[in-house]
């Protein structure tokens, strides 16, 4: 009875064993008995490739008594319950990792726990053990060469194709200044990283408005972390003397709505009537300072909208006036006598949202920010009043676009890697994931043996009975 139980308790506690991952499989197979009290039974793994495995055995009435290797594989710690077994580069296919043998006496219960296993790559190990980038044991001089990864984000040179950076570039120093003429509506930089697998990753070129331009180079190391040098960039007016103060516009239209009375520019709030089905609104401008026209992004129109701000920044990057529009909603009447718009030129000039209970400032290459808050009852739209070319699309839009398209195209290699993880059911026709496939295979394969140990016992007990 006694050996009866040594066996079923085995048998049982390694059908829960079997680790699943994915199209893999590693597990301790069952025991097979050798003589009187003693058993063995093999690790094996299948479509997995490692090069690493540890974990704990853990038996009660029993002892580990030789661990037997295949020729590949290397057991780091002798016959101990605490094993760690590796291997010189990652094997896969199905093979045999170790033969272990165990000796029981009385009842015994056998576990597995605290697994883990690996394809160690540029990896050191608790044991010392240097796996290089293939996985295969490497020295710690070639470790170190191949292995390291650097955190070095910084430039060896700057160099602007237009003007004289101040103060002269030093690595370590990340703020700059220097001035261009009116003729440059753009710069571009120069650089080369101090590490070769640091990598520039913006800023690069840099669009110019009359006034200040923040330009900003970010560095990415090899490890990821990042470091940005900026560089304040002020580009003169047409007379090449000082930028403008001047903050002030005319010539004001409104798209989507009408001004219930004419605009004029030194008047700074008005009432606004929402066209018909309208959900935003936006403005084209002319600066007085230079007579160019401009163009806001959209202030979002909803129920709970109740002004939409426009602020514009003056050439010299610093003077600001704001012109706020009441909207009128359909239950709104206003005294004053509806006129019509003014008109002028459109252009484009780039903004984002802001909070007005929480300010976030986000410059832009060419133009300002906006910003909206989070109850839509006032949405503040933030313009910087001169662009270099108004009458072109800004870089802001052009970002914008492209950052949906990454977004698309991620969520096209998201649905590709859920349709990879997945295995069809001919029977019922339908997709189900490759890991709860495998568990329930598990979960079956463990009912089994309990249902085999549990006809085996019974047959016994009417056997004595008899």
């Amino acid at each position: 009875m006694k050996k009866i139980k040594n066996y079923l308790l085995f048998l049982i506690v390694l059908c829960i064993c079997p680790i699943i991952v994915q199209a893999g499989t590693i597990r301790f197979n069952t025991p097979v008995k050798t003589s009187e009290n003693t058993y063995e039974f093999t690790l094996t793994v299948d479509n997995i490739k490692l090069n690493a495995i540890s974990g704990n055995i853990s038996i009660t009435n029993g002892t580990i008594t030789n661990i037997i290797m295949s020729s590949s594989w290397i057991n780091q710690t002798g016959n101990s319950g605490n094993f760690y077994f590796y291997r010189n580069g990652g094997q896969t296919g199905s093979y045999t990792v170790a033969t272990i043998q165990v000796t029981m006496t009385g009842n015994s219960e056998y576990k597995i726990g605290n697994w883990e296993y690996n394809l160690n790559k540029c990896k050191i190990d608790k044991y010392n053990h240097y796996f290089g980038e293939d996985g295969t044991l490497v020295s710690k001089e070639t470790y170190d060469k191949t292995c390291s990864i650097s955190k070095d984000a910084s430039l060896k040179t700057l160099k602007p194709s237009q003007g004289t950076l101040s103060p002269t570039f030093n690595s370590s120093l990340e703020l700059y200044s220097m001035t261009v003429g009116n003729s440059t509506s753009s710069i571009s930089f120069s650089t080369t990283t101090n590490n070769s697998k640091a990598k520039v990753i913006s800023g690069n070129t840099c669009s110019l408005k009359v006034g200040l331009n923040l330009c900003k180079i970010t560095v990415r190391a090899e490890a990821g972390n990042e470091k940005t040098y900026t560089i304040t960039v002020t580009r003169k007016n047409t007379s090449g003397g000082t930028a403008s103060n001047d903050a002030s516009i005319k010539n004001l239209q409104v798209h989507g709505a009408t001004l219930t009375k004419t605009f004029n520019s030194q008047t700074t709030e008005y009432d606004l009537k929402p066209n018909k089905n309208a959900n935003s609104i936006y403005f084209t401008f002319t600066m007085n300072s230079n007579n160019q026209t401009y163009t806001s992004q959209s202030c979002g129109l909803t129920s709970a909208t109740k002004t939409c701000k426009l602020t514009v920044t003056a050439e010299d990057g610093v003077t600001k006036k704001s012109y706020v529009f009441n909207i009128l909603q359909d239950s709104t009447t206003s005294t004053n006598n509806t006129t019509n718009n003014t008109t002028g030129s459109t252009s484009t000039s780039s903004s984002t949202n802001k909070n007005t209970s929480t300010n976030t400032s986000q410059k832009g290459s060419t133009t300002g920010t906006t910003s909206s808050k989070t109850d839509n009852s006032e949405v503040d739209i933030e313009e910087v009043g001169i662009d270099s070319n108004p009458n072109q699309n800004t870089d802001g839009n052009e970002d914008e676009n492209k950052n949906i398209e990454e977004e698309n195209q991620d969520a096209t290699n998201k649905n590709e890697e859920e349709t990879a993880n997945k295995i069809k059911l001919p029977i019922v026709n339908k997709e189900i994931e490759k890991n709860i496939f495998f568990i329930v295979i598990a979960v079956v394969d463990l009912c089994i043996g309990i249902l085999i140990g549990v006809l085996i016992t019974k047959h016994y007990k009417k056997t004595k009975n008899k």
